[in-house]
């Protein structure tokens, strides 16, 4: 890959389409000799001399045929995005105009960015650290405002901070070992091992408080999954579509109308609620209802919560009796569907057999114990990850992965201090802590680290 300290770079950073506006943005050294050489002000103006974040009218020309009329946004160095001179040219959303301006920008100087290339140029100008540029990421995914809260204060800095200050403890730990291998005499040995382990234990436990919030963080950002199961024509698909509020699935009077999973998310007090309609449990008939079940099964496997949907207007019959046979462990809520119709179910035998609290009688129809159901699945969400605080914090996989890393390395460490062993061997592992923070931040990363990273950005960002 070209190096991204080098050269102007452009793209379009707005999804391709009929739209109002599209925008191409542009980064480098070359950007404004680019911008003279396409651009016309609708006033004579020397374009060298526009004050940075200012705005001019005018339009985009190829020779003398007009292009586009467009706005172009002067950001110059150091106070843009990636910290080079930058520019954004909003042009009309059509296909046709944005290629046009694009392909000017390249045949004057510029090059076609990469996927992410923009952070990346402000990471690398130190604009941003490297968990500041994965919270853009979080941002552009976040489902709810909630988690989009979480992803700004990582984007501001949030776990940068907690970063830095783990790691500073952590120096501070590595100067009392290095002036004992430095100085052997002058300090006993027990009052070393005392103050380490200790200072190693405070580490540990802000370790600890950070997965704790990670962990309802990551509830918060990638949601969790509830699958809706139910014998045919219990009104599953009409139950996600009030969920939803839309006429998202097909709904008949025919058993076996879903032969597949439906997705769709849902916002639950700002928790995304990932709801998987599934198919029908019954006889199957053909290869293809077979395979509907099957995954019906497996979703109840991995889901996090089940929703097993019970027709109220219909005694319980063998395949109601395999369901709930099936939730034994997990966390669910049994929807005894259709109260708008004569109940049949045998609904005392239920509450016999189930806690209450996990029991609630809707009509997937009219809309009527929606708002319970909601409650409930609230609830259960709380039950499993905790109360929410507005302290959470999301963690990608690579980030998480690293701080386990630093705790299991400074777990081994408090006991190899209690144990007597040697100094070298304690700094070692210290200096093995502080390199992982390092990998965090993006104070020592590798090209390969930061190719992952910003490879899932698109081009343009």
């Amino acid at each position: 890959m070209q190096t991204t300290k080098s050269g102007t770079i452009c793209a379009i950073s707005t999804p391709l389409g009929i739209s109002g506006i599209g925008i191409i943005r542009l980064s480098g050294p070359e950007t404004y000799k680019i911008i003279e050489k396409i651009f016309r002000p609708a006033r004579k103006t020397d374009l060298r001399k526009v004050p940075s974040h200012t705005v001019r009218y005018g339009h985009i020309v190829n020779r003398d045929r007009t292009v586009d009329e467009v706005l172009v946004t002067f950001m110059r160095k150091p106070r843009s995005y990636t910290r080079e001179d930058m520019a954004e040219i909003g042009c009309h959303g059509g296909i046709i105009p944005l290629k046009e301006v694009l392909s000017l920008c390249i045949k004057h100087g510029a090059r076609l960015a990469h996927p992410g290339e923009f952070t990346r140029r402000a990471f690398i100008n130190g604009r941003i650290d490297l968990t500041q540029a994965e919270g853009i990421l979080d941002v552009i995914y976040s489902k709810t405002e909630k988690a989009l809260n979480i992803a700004l204060n990582k984007l501001k800095g949030s776990l940068s901070a907690e970063l830095s200050k783990i790691r500073g403890m952590l120096m501070e730990v590595l100067y009392v070992v290095e002036a004992k291998i430095n100085f052997p005499d002058e300090e006993e040995i027990e009052t070393y091992k005392f103050g380490t382990a200790q200072e190693i234990r405070k580490v540990l436990s802000a370790l600890d408080k950070m997965l704790s919030r990670a962990g309802r963080g990551k509830v918060m950002q990638q949601g969790i999954n509830a699958a809706i199961t139910g014998r045919a024509n219990a009104g599953k698909s009409s139950l996600l579509n009030s969920l939803l509020k839309e006429n998202r699935a097909i709904v008949t009077e025919i058993p076996g109308t879903t032969r597949d999973a439906i997705q769709e998310t849902i916002n639950i007090k700002g928790i995304p609620v990932n709801i998987i309609d599934t198919a029908g449990i019954r006889k199957v008939r053909g290869r293809i209802e077979k395979m509907g079940v099957n995954r019906a099964l497996e979703w109840m496997e991995k889901a996090e919560i089940v929703l097993v949907v019970l027709d109220g207007s219909k005694k319980i019959n063998e395949y109601d009796r395999q369901l709930l046979q099936h939730i034994g462990g997990k966390n669910y809520i049994i929807i005894i569907n259709k109260n708008d119709l004569t109940e049949k179910i045998e609904k005392e035998q239920i509450e016999k057999d189930f806690p209450r609290e996990r029991i609630v009688s809707i009509s997937a129809k009219t809309g009527e114990g929606i708002d319970r159901l909601e409650d409930k699945i609230y609830t259960l969400i709380l039950k499993g990850c905790g109360e929410m605080k507005g302290d959470e914090l999301f963690l990608n996989i690579r980030q998480e992965g690293k701080i386990r890393e630093i705790k299991e390395t400074l777990s081994l460490t408090e006991k190899e201090v209690e144990e007597n062993a040697g100094l070298e061997i304690v700094a070692e592992n210290l200096n093995t802590c502080i390199k992982k923070i390092d990998e965090l931040t993006g104070r020592d990363v590798s090209e390969e680290t930061m190719e992952k990273i910003f490879s899932q950005f698109c081009i343009g960002k």
